[in-house]
């Protein structure tokens, strides 16, 4: 089994990553790690969940799992669970990330690490060259990923795109 995760305490550009990251991957499921922020986008983030049909690690059989996509991070000690799988040898991992290394990441079969603002913007650019297609939804998601995580276009980003 496919399965596409980011990290906890997972933000929108982890949800869109996620999101884009299905389109590169549409057999895989989409599994929250575990918790999400709390805040204001609590209704937003819950119907986004019921769209696309977003899992629970708890409902998972984590040695099902045979492909991990990491999106929006790939420190072990943000994807919950998920580290009890990493060392396994049978375990394909490919990760898309635009976060700087730390010494707890977890090291993949693909790894797709740009400095970017959001890790969305490494999955779009992919989506693009590809000739995949968007819906109105996702490309909306998407977006929003990416606002967010460069403060609506304020912070320094090390590479614009």
């Amino acid at each position: 089994m496919q399965v596409i995760t980011t990290h906890i305490n997972a933000d929108f550009d982890a949800m869109a990553s996620m999101i884009a990251a299905k389109k590169l991957y549409p057999e895989a499921v989409l599994v929250f790690p575990g918790s999400q922020e709390q805040t204001l986008r609590e209704f937003f983030v819950k119907s986004t969940v019921y769209l696309y049909d977003f899992k629970r690690i708890r409902d998972l059989d984590l040695h099902q799992v045979t492909h991990l996509i990491l999106v929006d991070t790939r420190q072990a000690s943000r994807i919950g669970r998920f580290q009890e799988i990493v060392g396994r040898p049978d375990l394909e991992i490919h990760i898309y990330d635009h976060h700087p290394d730390a010494a707890d990441d977890v090291h993949g079969h693909k790894e797709v690490i740009k400095p970017v603002g959001a890790t969305v913007t490494v999955l779009a650019s992919i989506i693009a060259e590809r000739g995949l297609e968007l819906t109105s939804e996702e490309a909306t998601v998407l977006a929003l990923g990416l606002f967010e995580d460069t403060g609506s276009f304020t912070f320094y980003c090390h590479q614009p795109e």
